[in-house]
């Protein structure tokens, strides 16, 4: 078992998952600090509920921190809980213990509605992806300003690599190989794999991966762009999203985050007929292919192949 200095065995003992995780990586150099630190608090106060900073973290590609937990943030945490098929009294006191730390820290949090966002009434949970047309109608948007350009190119990107968006922000030319036509990187969430994914030469994902420009954007900026962007578009047929039982019905473009690239990388890839094992592996999930059915937003129909089993030899 790893130990950290600073810690007794009992809480060395305490925290061992935690410490696996590497959230107490930052512990040494400053105790105090990292206490106040969103992890630190969290870990402090729930040290069974490691599960939670790990979606958080599988969401942004690295640790969260306090300015990281806003509304959508909250809300893509309960879809994930609840499609996780976890027992729904579980979800409910992980979202009720959350609820209770972000009390404690109102002022620290960006949210201004995660009372009513982690109040988990129902198991239910649908979101959203981009359908192959709406994909073209995006990639094919001229952006107008510099936020715009870095919102179009990263998102693109993640529909076509299904990289996370710490990850798609530093993928670039690059990391493309001529000889293979695979793109390789590792991600910044789990830096011992190397992800392998081929290149996209339909849509222009070279030209892209080209575009090195970089500009401080917010994550709530960045969403805000991005579905200002996709109701330019014209991506606005009317949809339901199910988060933690509530229905919500709105035009597509609302429903849309910066987490909504990879769902489309990954549900494009199946509705295609591509094996879950395969796309876990693009996608990082190595064989768990459990993780990797949570981006699945569609269902695709039976083969000819299947169809074609069930019927009489001589037709």
């Amino acid at each position: 078992m790893k130990e950290v200095k600073g810690l007794n065995y009992e809480q060395n003992k305490k925290f061992r998952y935690a410490i696996g995780c590497g959230y107490f990586d930052d512990w040494e150099s400053n105790p105090r600090a990292w206490r106040h630190t969103f992890c630190g608090a969290f870990i402090w106060k729930y040290p069974t509920r490691i599960k939670v900073l790990n979606i958080f973290s599988d969401i942004l590609g690295r640790k969260p921190l306090w300015d990281d937990i806003n509304d959508d943030l909250l809300r893509d945490l309960v879809s994930e809980l609840t499609e996780q098929k976890l027992a729904m009294s579980s979800v409910k006191t992980m979202c009720a213990e959350l609820k209770a730390l972000l009390n404690e820290n109102r002022r620290r949090v960006p949210s201004t509605d995660f009372a009513k966002i982690l109040s988990v009434k129902g198991a239910a949970t649908k979101s959203v992806y981009l359908t192959a047309q709406e994909m073209e109608q995006f990639i094919s948007y001229v952006p107008q300003t510099d936020t715009e350009q870095f919102v179009h190119r990263n998102f693109c990107v993640g529909m076509l690599t299904g990289a996370r968006l710490v990850d798609a922000t530093r993928l670039t030319i690059s990391n493309c190989d001529i000889e293979t036509g695979m793109l390789s990187y590792v991600p910044q969430k789990t830096p011992g794999i190397v992800v392998h994914v081929p290149v996209d030469e339909r849509h222009g994902l070279r030209m892209f991966l080209a575009d090195v420009s970089r500009i401080d954007c917010g994550r709530d900026t960045y969403n805000e762009t991005l579905r200002k962007i996709c109701r330019n578009v014209g991506i606005n047929s009317i949809c339901t999203t199910v988060k933690a039982g509530q229905s919500r019905i709105a035009e597509k473009y609302h429903h849309v985050s910066s987490h909504t690239a990879r769902r489309t990388f990954a549900t494009n890839l199946y509705l295609a007929g591509v094996s879950l094992e395969d796309i876990a592996l693009m996608m990082g999930h190595g064989k768990n292919i459990e993780t990797t059915k949570r981006y699945i937003c569609a269902e695709r129909n039976l083969s000819p192949k299947v169809m074609s089993y069930f019927q009489p030899a001589n037709q």
